[in-house]
Order: structure tokens, then C-alpha cells, then sequence
């Protein structure tokens, strides 16, 4: 209990913020996502069928994308978009206690109402139309084949058991010609362990890598289930389940960072991780799905 109340008090720091630079972030990062798509898929990504696999509880992707295409959600959490009591033990039911106090503290604290009215303002738009997400599991959709121009997933796939199983459900559901963009966060980066401080800046006496060195790795604190997939097993998944996928890389360019891995490196430590794994934070895997079987 003490550990998850320490979470608690660190995701409140990290979405006590203004709003303003999360959202300006998120919205470019989405337009950069959608130009990319649009130059696999050889047509502007309007009015499109679109799929995200594990929105998570703010949906924010989904509602960029929502504006100007038909776009579904499919999550094994259930997705509270309006505080109610019935709601609130829905979530409570499907997702336990941490996961309830969590979308109680973001609800009671107005902080989603702040985001979305925000986001609303930046994209020029009087609201966010209110989204469809489903309840099921990423690796058994419950959909028909070729029913989507574009499949999307951002941070989901470190999260996953089975990726493997959901790269397959992905290229079920989607069109011949259609696009699959995954990104997902690194276990081997710098933030790769998703204990909470190193996200909110709290981190105290967590050194950098922490969970990568045996030495510090009792004080790590995840918050979520990790494969733990490195980097070169990544690719050899999505190259076997989606021949021919093309693959971005998203580095750090801290400087203090790279500094701290010359360190580490001169002293011996993390010497079985190279610095493309170490220093790439999210890897994107994008696909089109061939014409022709």
C-alpha cells in the first residue's frame, strides 16, 4: 500500500502540470505520426477506418484522430470518459484499486477535464466528440477481417505477454494496402522501467538505468507489467509477422545522459547493452499491408 501511494503522489505531481506544453507536444507528435501514415498509405489520412489498440485512460491519440476519420479503441481496462459512482466500480471491478484511485484522482482533480478543454482549444474545435472504445483483449478482437485502412498503437506493446499475438490480429484486421503504426517504449532506455519518478522528476537517489543495474534494481518501482523485449528481438517479431516493416527510431539527445552513459561505460557497468538500445526510448514500427496475398 505504502508503494502505491507513493505512485499515486507521483502521478498527481507529474499531471498537476499545465496542461498547454503536454498538449502542444501531443498534437505535433500526432501530426508527425499522421504524415508519416499518409506516406505509406499514399492518401490523406481523412475519413479512414481506423483502429487504436490500448488507448489507455485519457484517450488522447484517439481524439486527435477523431476529428477527421471514424476511429474505434480496443482495451482490456475499462475506459471511464464520465465520473460516475457506477462507472467508478466498473473500473474498480475490471481493473482493481490502484487503477480506480487513479481515474478517481484525475476525475476529482479536474485534471482530465483541463487536458481535454485544452486540447479542444489547440485543435480549434468547440469539444472532443466522445469516443468508442471496446473491451477486449488486444490478442482475440472480437472484429471482421479487413475492416480497418489503419491500425494504431502507441505504448501498448512492452505492456504485452504475447505481442506476437496481437502483431497477427493486427494484420487480420486490417485492409489490403492499410497501414499499422506501433510505437512503443524501450525496457532498455533510460526511462524503460516505468517507475513513476522517472517520468515526474522525483526520482530522488534513482540513478539513471536503474533497473538495468543489479545493484539499484530493488529500488525500482514499475507500474505496469514489462516483457522486458530488447531491442534486436523487436525487430526479428515485427520482420517475421509483417515482412517488408520499416522501423523509426526515437533517441534521447540529453547530454547529460549520454555523459552519465560515458560513465557507466568506463566503469564497466551496462556493458551487455549497446548505445542504440540504451539511448533509443521509443521504437516505431510501421507497415503497409500488401495488395496482393
Amino acid at each position: 500500500m505504502a508503494d502505491r501511494l507513493r505512485e499515486l503522489r507521483e502521478l498527481y505531481w507529474l499531471h498537476r502540470s499545465d496542461p498547454f506544453p503536454r498538449v502542444a507536444v501531443l498534437v505535433e507528435r500526432m501530426r508527425a505520426v499522421e504524415r508519416l501514415i499518409e506516406s505509406k498509405l499514399g492518401a490523406p489520412l481523412v475519413g479512414k477506418r481506423m483502429l487504436e489498440i490500448g488507448p489507455g485512460q485519457r484517450l488522447p491519440q484517439m481524439s486527435c484522430f477523431a476529428l477527421k476519420n471514424n476511429i474505434v479503441g480496443v482495451d482490456k481496462d475499462v475506459i471511464l470518459q464520465k465520473l460516475t459512482v457506477v462507472g467508478l466500480w466498473e473500473v474498480f471491478r475490471a481493473n482493481g484499486l490502484t487503477r480506480m484511485l487513479k481515474t478517481l484522482g484525475r476525475k476529482a482533480l479536474r485534471t482530465d477535464a483541463k487536458f481535454w478543454r485544452e486540447l479542444a482549444r489547440y485543435l480549434q474545435v468547440k469539444r472532443i466528440p466522445r469516443l468508442r472504445v471496446l473491451r477486449m483483449d488486444a490478442s482475440s478482437i472480437d472484429l471482421p477481417h479487413s475492416s480497418f485502412d489503419c491500425v494504431v498503437s502507441f505504448a501498448l506493446f512492452e505492456h504485452l505477454a504475447a505481442p506476437e499475438a496481437v502483431m497477427r490480429e493486427v494484420r487480420r484486421l486490417l485492409k489490403r494496402g492499410g497501414v499499422a503504426y506501433i510505437a512503443l517504449h524501450l525496457y532498455t532506455s533510460e526511462t524503460g522501467s516505468h517507475d513513476p519518478r522517472v517520468f515526474s522528476g522525483n526520482r530522488a537517489d534513482l540513478p539513471y538505468w536503474a533497473h538495468l543495474r543489479p545493484a539499484y534494481q530493488a529500488k525500482v518501482r514499475p507500474n505496469a507489467y514489462l516483457n522486458r523485449i530488447r531491442l534486436a528481438d523487436w525487430r526479428r517479431l515485427f520482420e517475421r509477422e509483417w515482412p517488408g516493416v520499416e522501423f523509426v527510431y526515437h533517441k534521447s539527445r540529453d547530454g547529460r545522459l549520454i555523459s552519465d552513459l560515458k560513465k557507466l561505460r568506463d566503469q564497466g557497468e551496462i556493458s551487455e547493452y549497446g548505445d542504440d538500445e540504451l539511448l533509443t526510448v521509443d521504437l516505431i514500427a510501421i507497415w503497409r499491408k500488401p495488395l496482393a496475398s
